[in-house]
């Protein structure tokens, strides 16, 4: 078999383990994964097997399903003590002895197969393996991406001259994008115009001297970006225009290297965020003006949080929209005015905000959460607030999503609130969030039907959920069932 060279070098990034009690077995399916560019360590002791996962670095376990002394379900349970993400293919001898789909579910394996001279059907479940983790490591480098920009913009904001903030906003893109070849150009169009340059890496020094290196096409390229207000990939890099206000051209940010899109695209949303506040600094806009641009930028910020918390679990995905639309049905069914509605259609897409800094062994955990593990997941409510509070324009919104899991017999948290002392909006939410999680599978349990979770909304009147409230929404559900059910399905 021909084997691609580019295919063989992206395989060897990656460590497989193969654990089975016959050799003979190990070695044809090593042989194989080798001639394909993987690197393989093949054991038939199961215990030295659990030993190395747990001390050295591994990305796809191919396990025997029937082994000695310890079966291959066994292995998985004592595997998933340690290691929850380790992509785990079971091989069995005969179709009919495939393990159950519950053990499956339960410790959370990927993929099985029969075992079989002939090893192409393996090789696909090895390259889609590859591909599942890498899209996992894109998610958490996505989600990393955005906590590194959330936690360096208000740094950023409190910077007053242009030159300071333009040395932490490079900073900080080599930090983002790991390229050390970097430059930053602003435009100062009063006092008789200057220009503000900052460079990292070839590009460190004055202007002039950086500028000596460039092509009469690169400043062409240059003027592109700047003149459409558009991305601009050239043979060496990535040129990202600065747009101020009123699509206010301010400058550019110039990375030297080929950019990944995910990377790219966390660029741009600095950009955007910085945008507004180089043009504060340079032409001295109002607060207020200043002000609306960072709201805008961070709410798309906090939304791009919210789409990684919602892409961590299949389980949960489209949860944040679903809340924040049987909200606004509830709010609209007693009365509340337009700015009311959007604050909660805001909170109900927020609500779960604070989950971003919930450890992803604790959230998808499908086991019952040991008592400290709990206590992590009851903090959600509160770093969803602080998330917020970056913006004072979200204290209303802030309240609710710190409050959306108190009960009204004050037995929730984070506060132990009660009663009219929880802000209508959490009340309204805690509903719709507790409806719609009972109406899809989670990890720990299945989803319950339509009727079971409405019973269970009315059981928790007056202990968990507001009684009005209640009531409100089983009427809404009665009057649109066929939409509701539509919905949900």
């Amino acid at each position: 078999m021909r084997v691609n060279k580019q295919q063989i070098a992206v395989s060897n990034d990656y460590k497989l383990m193969i654990v089975d009690d016959d050799s003979g077995l190990i070695d044809s399916i090593s042989s194989y994964l080798v001639r394909n560019g993987y690197n393989v360590t093949g054991l038939t002791d199961p215990a030295e097997g659990l030993a190395k996962l747990k001390d050295e670095g591994f990305d796809i376990l191919i396990l025997d399903y029937f082994m000695t002394p310890i079966k291959g379900d066994d292995f998985v349970s004592k595997l998933r003590e340690f290691d929850r993400d380790l992509y785990v293919i079971l091989l069995t001898g005969h179709k009919d002895l495939a393990p159950p789909f519950a053990t499956i579910k339960a410790f959370d394996i990927q993929a099985y197969c029969e075992k079989s001279h002939k090893l192409d059907q393996l090789l696909l479940l090895v390259e889609s393996g590859v591909k599942s983790i890498n899209q996992r490591i894109r998610i958490t480098n996505y989600r990393d991406g955005l906590n590194d920009i959330l936690s360096a913009l208000p740094d950023i904001y409190q910077l007053k001259t242009p030159e300071d903030i333009l040395d932490a906003v490079l900073d900080q893109i080599v930090s983002l994008t790991n390229i050390t070849d970097a430059f930053t150009l602003i435009d100062i169009f009063g006092g008789g115009g200057r220009a503000i340059f900052r460079g990292a890496g070839k590009y460190n020094g004055p202007h002039d001297k950086a500028e000596e290196g460039f092509t009469p096409e690169f400043l062409e390229e240059i003027e592109n970006a700047k003149t459409n207000h558009t991305v601009v990939t050239t043979d060496e890099g990535v040129i990202f225009p600065i747009i101020g206000r009123n699509n206010f051209y301010e400058g550019i940010v110039y990375i030297d290297g080929k950019m990944e899109d995910d990377d790219r695209h966390l660029l741009k949303i600095f950009i955007i965020n910085i945008a507004a506040l180089i043009h504060n600094a340079t032409l001295h806009e109002e607060l207020t003006h200043a002000y609306s641009n960072l709201k805008s930028s961070f709410v798309e910020t906090i939304e791009a949080l919210r789409l990684a918390v919602d892409a961590k679990d299949v389980y949960t995905r489209g949860h944040s929209d679903r809340v924040a639309m049987f909200s606004q049905l509830i709010g609209r069914k007693i009365g509340l005015g337009r700015d009311e509605l959007e604050e909660l259609r805001v909170a109900g897409l927020f609500h779960d905000i604070g989950k971003i800094g919930i450890s992803d062994d604790i959230l998808l955990k499908n086991t019952k959460l040991t008592k400290e593990e709990f206590a992590e997941i009851r903090k959600h409510p509160s770093k969803g607030a602080l998330i917020l509070s970056a913006v004072s324009a979200f204290e209303k919104i802030k309240m609710i999503v710190c409050s959306h899991h108190e009960y009204v017999d004050g037995s929730g948290y984070p506060d132990g609130l009660k009663g009219d002392e929880i802000p209508l909006g959490a009340r309204i939410i805690s509903i719709a969030d507790a409806y719609d999680a009972m109406s899809f599978d989670r990890h720990y349990r299945s989803k319950r039907s339509q009727d079971a979770a409405l019973e269970q909304l009315v059981n928790g009147r007056d202990k968990q959920f507001d009684r009005a409230i209640v009531d409100c929404f089983i009427s809404i559900v009665e009057e649109n069932a066929s939409d509701i059910d539509a919905i949900l399905n």
